[in-house]
């Protein structure tokens, strides 16, 4: 897991490093998606055993659930096998925060997707860093991502029961797509 989480941190190190201007486009997140899988197929593959690059691909928009309401990741790091598929990675990416029901639908990949490691990132492109989420059985834990320093740390830790009990996010003092201001 945490060698999962590192070449994901490296993968978005390349991505700003090599691939910065794509957070000025507009509609920018298939493109982003695209790189970040780049990047990540080659950080992964490069450290995986012969057998292990044969068994696992780097896929774009798999649903994971059977649920046609659930959150669909955009880059899934996976074996494709229909009896019992493994799943060792899972990121689902938005310009901006995740919803409440994005965070639920987040820790529902952990979970009934059974994957290794499950995040989300906001691109947040007016700022210097990107937010990542990574969920787990029974929390949701918040990293900045800081652009400049090609540096990640743990910003906050929150119960899953929380995000339903409490109605609040992060409060970072930027404004959503959409002109409004994150939930609280």
């Amino acid at each position: 897991m945490i060698r999962l989480f590192e070449t994901y941190i490296l993968a978005v190190s390349r991505l700003v490093e090599h691939d910065g201007a794509l957070f000025g486009w507009r509609r920018n997140r298939v493109a982003i998606c695209h790189r970040i899988a780049t990047h990540l197929q080659e950080g992964l593959f490069g450290t995986f055993s012969l057998a292990q690059r044969q068994r696992y691909v780097v896929d774009m928009g798999a649903s994971l659930l059977e649920d046609p309401q659930s959150l669909v990741a955009d880059i899934v790091v996976h074996d494709r096998g229909a009896q019992e598929p493994h799943r060792l990675m899972a990121i689902v990416c938005r310009e901006g925060y995740l919803t409440e029901s994005e965070l639920l639908g987040l820790h529902e990949l952990k979970v009934k997707g059974n994957c290794e490691l499950t995040l989300a990132m906001a691109f947040l492109p007016q700022k210097d860093y990107m937010l990542i989420y990574r969920a787990d059985e029974t929390s949701i834990d918040y990293y900045h991502f800081l652009r400049e320093e090609k540096h990640c740390q743990l910003l906050k830790r929150r119960q899953i029961g929380d995000v339903h009990a409490d109605g609040r996010q992060l409060k970072l003092g930027i404004k959503n797509g959409r002109g409004s201001s994150p939930p609280r």
